[in-house]
């Protein structure tokens, strides 16, 4: 309010007794004569003092109070403040502070008169301490479309934009605890930490923000000094790199109400945030039950085909398809993938040749359900190779795969803040995770490392790998493919060994959910050749069957089938026929049948009388004849080049040995590559 402005809104009768109050002659004056001479003396500093001075304690507590308010306030607010909601009193009250505060119709209209001590006597009236930097004084300054846009932010829809309607409706929003508490949880949690600092201290620095909450919570402190018409200095330089900052005063008695009912902070502990249900979901999916079986079939039809390492690691696609036809999981092609990484982290599987080989004991261990699941749990926490958006491992790069591994990282820290056994909403659970963590909060902000978004990418990783792990099951499954404003029906729940894999410990609770095995258990051999499995065969037998026969189907029985080419291919292995002979009459419910056991007599003599040794370069047959009968088919004796001996010849430079071994399987020959 101006002064010249608030004078001249008085009749001339008025501006007389006020200039003779202050000690100035009238005379003929006019108006603006009279307003021109109040304009120099009324704002004398020795002259607003006496006039402090001559006013009576409410009268004092008034000019103050309107002097802390920034100034002014509206009629309908001062006549319930000062007058009990009497309008005459209240007009006789300043009629008694004429010259000090003065009544203005004109600035807004007639319904909404502001009430108000002008700017040049404003600075010259003292305020205690405890009505410093109110929210009103604060905003005074500000322009408004600052003031209507921090409005628009806390969810003002105001029909009347002038300034000092969206001052006051800015502050009885902030000032009304239920306003303000939803207000604040929309803020992110550095913002609310921020705040918190100011509840136990007066006011606070850069350095101090920086020293407590860290470089992030600065850049959001800056943000808001500049967004949020709450903070003020006591030297009016906010932004000054040493300046102590304030929070409005009426803001913060009201933001310490808030903690005080809620432990002392500004917002209960963010569990708080997990929405749970009572309400068993339908569609509920669980994987666990499969994993090792699956990885055991995935070890068996490696040990089978011995498919070609990938230069950086990996499997051919074509090998994975194969081999997911197989798994209980095929709608998900990162299942086979991850598997596939897995066993090769682990050393279930090692390349020799430019081929991946099953090693000798990985039967034994796969058998091992604990170790196996914390293995798995370890590699998926740690691994810089998994990526849960994509199974291409071309797109894989260096910076997305830390970004995904520390994603990782904060998905475990807050699963451990769950509880277990209670069906979690997923969209809660999101907005848990992005509150408590940092890193998952810059990676919501910007994902472009990844290739997807934040919601697609923890929505991937709940229906992948934790739960092929069975750290979770899901719920509703079907709602986990839409975005996350319509996923509200998705819950997943943390199972009892997802605890003891979150937390670390030897549980039994590991075992569960996964058929266990039985060292007694027995397959059954039948004479058409099928070998049907039961699925609590020992994992080391199961693997054997893979080597030893080729896997049908896979369902509640596997279904084998030995043939002539699968019994070459464990002689090939290192087996000898006693051995087939002897794991299959031992491990089976029906025995051997006889024409099981001729099948295996016939390619056990006839291996191994072709033999190729790529070491020394040589073809070594079992008789002269043999040898003959090779260099007399041309597709054979095009790889080969002198005889050294009746029974020895050697290889042609250009000749590939495992080529060779394809064309005398094809002629019918049965022949074994020596490694040595």
């Amino acid at each position: 309010m101006k002064l010249r402005t608030a004078l001249t809104q008085y009749p001339l009768e008025t501006l007389c007794q006020i200039a003779r109050d202050v000690g100035i002659d009238p005379g003929g004056s006019n108006k603006t004569i009279l307003a021109d001479a109040l304009c120099r003396v009324l704002p004398d500093p020795d002259h607003v003092t006496r006039r402090l001075c001559s006013l009576s304690p409410e009268q004092r507590a008034m000019v103050q109070t309107l002097a802390a308010e920034g100034g002014e306030l509206l009629e309908t607010e001062v006549v319930e403040k000062f007058a009990n909601g009497f309008l005459p009193r209240l007009h006789a009250q300043i009629s008694d502070l004429t010259g000090l505060v003065f009544r203005d119709a004109h600035t807004l209209d007639d319904s909404r008169v502001l009430i108000g001590i002008p700017e040049s006597l404003l600075k010259s009236i003292p305020i205690p301490d405890a009505d410093q930097g109110r929210l009103l004084a604060i905003m005074k300054p500000v322009s408004v479309g600052l003031l209507r846009a921090f409005a628009d932010q806390i969810d003002l829809n105001l029909s009347d934009t002038r300034k000092p309607i969206v001052s006051n409706a800015i502050r009885d929003a902030l000032l009304d605890t239920k306003t303000l508490h939803a207000y604040l949880n929309t803020l992110s949690e550095d913002r609310r930490a921020i705040l918190d600092l100011f509840l136990p201290a007066n006011a606070i620095t850069r350095s101090e923000v920086a020293d407590k909450l860290g470089e992030s919570a600065v850049r959001e402190l800056e943000d808001m000094l500049w967004k949020m018409p709450i903070f003020y200095a006591p030297n009016r330089d906010l932004h000054a790199p040493n300046a102590a900052i304030y929070l409005a005063s009426d803001l913060r008695a009201a933001l310490s109400k808030i903690a005080q009912s809620q432990g002392g902070q500004l917002e209960s502990s963010i569990e708080t945030l997990l929405e749970t249900s009572d309400i068993a979901p339908t569609a509920i999916r669980e994987n666990t039950a499969f994993l090792i079986r699956d990885l055991t079939t995935l070890l068996g039809i490696i040990a089978q085909r011995l498919p070609r390492k990938l230069k950086h690691g990996g499997i051919s696609k074509s090998d994975l398809r194969d081999a997911n036809k197989y798994c209980h999981i095929q709608d998900d092609p990162g299942y086979i993938e991850f598997l596939t990484l897995f066993a090769e982290t682990t050393g279930l599987i090692k390349p020799h040749d430019a081929a991946w080989h099953t090693v000798p004991d990985a039967g034994t261990r796969a058998g091992q359900i604990i170790d196996m699941r914390k293995a798995c749990f370890e590699f998926w926490s740690h691994s810089e190779r998994w990526n849960e958006w994509s199974s291409d491992r071309t797109k894989a790069t260096s910076v997305r795969m830390q970004v995904l591994k520390n994603i990782r990282s904060e998905i475990v820290r807050s699963l451990r803040h769950c509880p277990t056994d209670t069906w979690i909403n997923y969209t809660s659970y999101y907005q848990f995770l992005t509150r408590l963590s940092e890193p998952f909060r810059h990676f919501v902000k910007d994902p472009s490392h990844t290739g997807t978004t934040a919601d697609e990418l923890l929505r991937r990783t709940i229906t992948g790998a934790l739960t092929y792990m069975g750290v979770v099951r899901v719920g509703n499954f079907p709602n986990f493919s839409m975005p996350l404003q319509h996923s509200k029906r998705a819950v997943f729940q943390i199972t009892p060994a997802g605890y003891a894999l979150l937390h670390d410990t030897d549980d039994d609770a590991l075992t569960e959910q996964i058929p266990q095995q039985n060292s007694e258990a027995k397959f059954v051999v039948q004479p058409n050749f099928e070998v049907l499995s039961p699925p609590d065969l020992p994992c080391a037998h199961y693997l054997r069957l893979c080597i030893l026969s080729d896997l049908k189907t896979q369902d509640v029985m596997a279904c084998f089938h030995l043939s002539r080419d699968s019994i070459l291919r464990a002689l090939a292995h290192g087996l000898s026929g006693d051995e087939i002979r002897t794991f299959l009459t031992q491990h089976s419910a029906s025995g051997l049948p006889d024409m099981v056991d001729t099948l295996i007599a016939e390619c056990d003599d006839k291996y191994g009388e072709i033999e190729i040794i790529p070491a020394t370069g040589r073809v070594k047959t079992a008789t002269r004849e043999l040898l003959d009968e090779l260099y007399a088919q041309p597709r054979i004796a095009q790889a080969l080049d002198d005889r050294i001996s009746p029974t020895t010849a050697s290889l042609n430079y250009a000749a590939n040995p495992e080529a060779l071994i394809q064309i005398l399987q094809q002629q019918g020959y049965l022949p074994h590559l020596s490694r040595e």
